[in-house]
């Protein structure tokens, strides 16, 4: 089995010295963050969208703390090393971080990248008054913020369909006996 792909997995103590590396080579390097957990069709339609604004990108992957600390203890899904493997696969990510804390801003200090994509959402209206984009401008970088690339599928929507679908399997009988009461007896 090739582990080639862990060559692409940057630690964040390597952060300053892929920049360096990428620097010297005149790379304009790109940065976007996320869990990424189960992956879909949307993430992948955002992260070709995020490596067209320049020549190397560079994905942070939520660790499980930093997820559980945001979203719950029912999340992540998937473990954080299968989630950051998974994005080495995608042909538009040339190289992945496990981001330690729920903010991106201390990798964006490190990897200083040119452009930092991150998504249209309701909690990225006010996104000048964050860390991320602080930090960002701070070193005259800049932050782009594209729209969703698929309204249609999300991994919340991907959970709540195959919850709906397994739920419905555990209900039928119950649902079935709700329509008819004395079919019980």
């Amino acid at each position: 089995m090739a582990v080639s792909w862990k060559k692409r997995l940057i630690s964040q103590s390597d952060l300053m010295t892929l920049r360096e590396k990428l620097k010297e080579k005149d790379k304009k390097i790109v940065f976007t963050a996320g869990s990424w957990d189960l992956l879909h069709a949307g993430q992948c339609r955002y992260l070709e969208e995020a490596k067209a604004h320049g020549d190397i990108l560079v994905v942070g992957v939520s660790s499980n703390s930093a997820i559980k600390q945001v979203k719950g203890p029912n999340k992540p899904i998937l473990d954080e090393k299968l989630r950051a493997e998974m994005l080495t696969h995608l042909r538009a990510v040339d190289f992945v971080t496990l981001l330690p804390e729920p903010s991106c801003a201390p990798s964006l200090g490190l990897l200083k990248p040119d452009i930092f994509i991150t998504v249209k959402e309701d909690w990225t209206d006010n996104y000048k008054q964050s860390k991320e984009y602080k930090t960002v401008t701070k070193y005259g970088g800049e932050v782009v913020v594209v729209p969703r690339q698929s309204i249609a599928v999300s991994t919340t929507k991907i959970v709540q369909r195959a919850i709906g679908g397994h739920l419905g399997e555990v209900f039928k009988d119950f649902m079935e006996l709700r329509k008819d009461p004395l079919k019980e007896r």
